[in-house]
């Protein structure tokens, strides 16, 4: 597979991953909104006169509504008080007006009553089964009797939409007026209606709810939304959350204008924000003109909408124009003008019209001629913004997304039926269209960004570079001269330290091979024993200090390797104590050793090395301790936790000789290294601690010393105990 293939398809990945993306995030947030908003209603149930609504579980402070949908009775063309529709019921021989009982409440009014809605002929009427269903215009009268429990106080009824005026009774009072209903048109008033009513319930625990209402102006006319019905605090609840939707709309207009100026900076031209904000601005107002919001006197509400329809509409088009870029050479580039002029025509035709015959925004023949303007507007931007994406790579899946989204905002407007509660569909979207639209601006300040500073970056990066090589270059010639004079310095003081240590034997050498070559008198055979010795001594030490230089040499190499197999520390200490107790005999020194009986002290090391480190510690305590010294040697478990897990053994040297000064102890086991008061006894060569730390380092264990000057040191030596003891320890015993 090519390069150029794999990136492709990387792409295509990314694409179909945000779409998933997005889809889910609507998914979710639209189950979180119905969740929320929805109407939930409690069980309606009818009693068994079928005269009532039985609403007696709806609690006083619950948070539940009940939902007033299928249960009213509607009068055609009857315009009916409840004092005449009550005298009725009780002449049920013989009942004076005709009625549909069951009637189901949709966005199409009175001219769709549902499919379960039964008619019920008034004896004297003699109009056919046709002519008592309504058409657009006339006027007509709604009930309907609910039963509240008796101890219920107050209830509050949410009214969304009545077309085009309304009387509303509530127990045989008329307590809300809209508009003048009438039933002639030119005694007839037109206006919006929506309400919350607080209604308080009879004594025995019942409402009766007429609405007279007419409709001469409007395509529609009756309760165009279904009522609902519940306490007040949760009507006023709903009504609060719609505000403060709202407020976060709001909130993130704010969050645009004031973000967008800066990251318009970038931009080639920042008309796209600018129209992109009034399209925000004007969506936002449609909801703020909602008639559940603001109610205008009058038609001004509705005007105002349908304008802010028509400008929102227009903005939508200069926003996608404005994101089209130019020079493409496609027929858009040629149309650019023209279809602004004529959007913009179009735009001032629609408002003068609506402004100058306002009674125009309810007809029938505006409601389709304003939805095809805006259907029409937004297909041509679809088209536009698909077929830009064969000429631009860059955010076709925003492109694509925002212009759907925008879309189904715009026409969403034209879904009567879009309340469930306080929050409209279009409101909802508005939100999404927030959330695209911001991604949108965010990754286009960043490409853009990204475009302007490309060069600056190179050449950023290329001085970076260049810095960093010298830094690094710089770093590692100034690593390695501190490298080479510490290097230098440990060679001078080894070179001093070595010379002046070989020096001395070979002056000693070379002075008794003088005194017997340059004797005037032959020498005596005893004198002859005595130097030859001498300078064998002198040998001996010249020997031993190359064997040391050798040791430790090899020690520090990497190569250097242990023979490691499991030694007893207790038998091999054991060993050296017999040697030096069988020195001492004969003189005022004492040694003394220390160890458990039923523990061999096991560990993994090399034999031959920890041999030398025990040595040399035992040779030391004997060395510098005086004639009637003390030399204790002490082998056990070592059991403390912070030191090797605990699993550890030591082995302790501790003597009574001159100590080692307090401010010369952190470096008893430098090369070379004597302390100040060792000069009683200088024959070693110094790096016999050296090799001792080496070795203890090989083996991962420890030492240290603690000394006082004048009365003596302690050496402690640590090393990991055998893994094969601790099998040993942990295996149970047998049983008898």
């Amino acid at each position: 597979m090519s390069l150029e293939t794999s990136v492709h398809y990387q792409k295509r990945f990314l694409f179909v991953r945000y779409l998933l993306l997005i889809i889910i995030a609507i998914t979710a947030s639209s189950l979180v909104f119905v969740l929320v908003n929805y109407r939930r209603s409690s069980d309606l149930s009818f009693t068994s006169d079928g005269k009532y609504v039985d609403l007696r579980t709806l609690a006083q402070d619950g948070d539940d509504i009940a939902v007033l949908d299928n249960c009213w009775e509607f009068y055609p063309n009857q315009l009916l008080n409840p004092q005449m529709i009550e005298e009725g019921h009780l002449q049920s021989e013989n009942y004076p007006y005709t009625y549909f009982s069951n009637v189901q409440i949709s966005a199409n009014g009175w001219t769709e009553l549902g499919p379960d809605a039964v008619l019920h002929h008034a004896l004297i009427d003699t109009r056919s089964e046709k002519e008592c269903y309504m058409t657009k215009f006339g006027f007509g009268t709604y009930r309907i009797a609910i039963q509240f429990d008796r101890q219920l106080e107050l209830v509050t009824l949410n009214l969304p939409s009545i077309s085009q005026s309304a009387t509303i009774w509530v127990n045989g009072t008329p307590i809300k007026h809209f508009g003048v209903v009438a039933a002639s048109e030119e005694q007839y008033r037109s206006t919006e209606v929506s309400a919350n009513l607080q209604i308080t319930p009879d004594a025995s625990g019942r409402v009766e709810i007429v609405i007279q209402c007419a409709n001469f102006s409007s395509a529609h006319g009756g309760i165009l939304c279904k009522p609902c019905i519940g306490s007040d605090s949760y009507i006023d609840i709903l009504d609060i959350s719609a505000r403060i939707y709202l407020a976060v709309l709001v909130t993130l207009l704010c969050a645009f204008f004031i973000g967008g100026l800066y990251i318009s900076q970038t931009f080639v031209s920042k008309s796209k924000l600018y129209f992109f904000l009034l399209m925000l601005l004007t969506s936002i107002l449609y909801e703020f003109f909602a008639p559940t919001i603001t109610l205008l006197s009058g038609n001004w509400n509705y005007l105002i909408r349908v304008s802010l329809i028509i400008l929102c509409n227009f903005f939508t088009f200069l926003f996608y124009s404005a994101l089209y870029p130019k020079g493409l050479g496609s027929i858009f580039d040629k149309l650019r003008f023209f279809e602004i002029a004529v959007i913009s025509l179009t735009t001032t035709m629609y408002l003068l019209t609506f402004w100058c015959f306002p009674h125009f925004i309810y007809q029938q023949s505006s409601y389709m001629a304003l939805f095809i303007l805006v259907l029409v507007t937004n297909l041509y931007c679809i088209f536009r913004v698909f077929n830009m994406m064969r000429y631009h790579n860059h955010g076709k899946f925003l492109y694509a997304i925002s212009v759907i989204l925008t879309s189904l905002i715009n026409l969403s407007v034209f879904y009567r039926s879009h309340y469930m509660v306080a929050i409209t569909l279009h409101g909802f979207l508005i939100f999404f269209l927030s959330l695209i639209y911001g991604t949108f601006f965010i990754v286009s300040y960043v490409r853009t960004f990204d475009a302007l500073s490309f060069h600056n970056k190179n050449l950023q990066s290329a001085v970076d570079e260049k810095t960093k090589y010298i830094a690094k270059v710089n770093q590692d010639l100034l690593r390695n001269h501190e490298k080479l004079m510490e290097n230098e310095e440990t060679r001078k003081k080894m070179l001093s330290n070595v010379s002046h240590d070989l020096r001395t034997p070979i002056t000693a050498i070379r002075g008794y091979v003088e005194l017997m070559l340059n004797a005037k008198e032959p020498l005596s055979k005893e004198q002859e024993i005595q130097y030859l010795n001498n300078i064998h001594t002198r040998s001996t030490q010249m020997e031993q200090l190359i064997s040391d230089l050798v040791q430790l040499t090899r020690l520090e190499s990497e190569n250097d390797k242990l023979d490691i197999m499991p030694i007893s520390i207790k038998d091999m200490v054991r060993d050296l104590f017999n040697l030096y107790h069988a020195e001492c005999e004969g003189t005022s020194k004492t040694i003394t050793f220390q160890a458990p009986e039923d523990d061999d002290l096991l560990i993994d090391g090399d034999a031959k090395k920890l041999l030398r480190v025990f040595e040399n510690i035992i040779v030391n305590a004997m060395k510098y301790t005086r004639e009637d010294g003390k030399i204790q040697i002490i082998c056990h478990r070592y059991d403390d936790p912070a030191m090797l897990d605990g699993n550890a053994v030591e082995v302790i040297v501790k003597d009574n000789g001159v100590g080692i000064p307090e401010n010369e102890v952190p470096y008893v086991f430098d090369r070379f290294y004597r302390a100040e008061n060792s000069g009683i006894n200088r024959t070693g060569s110094g790096l016999g601690l050296s090799i001792v730390k080496s070795v203890m380092d090989k083996h991962g264990g420890k030492i240290w010393v603690e000394s006082e000057e004048g009365k003596g040191s302690e050496f402690h030596i640590v090393f990991r105990a055998s893994e094969f003891t601790m099998e040993m320890e942990e295996e149970p015993e047998d049983e008898e």
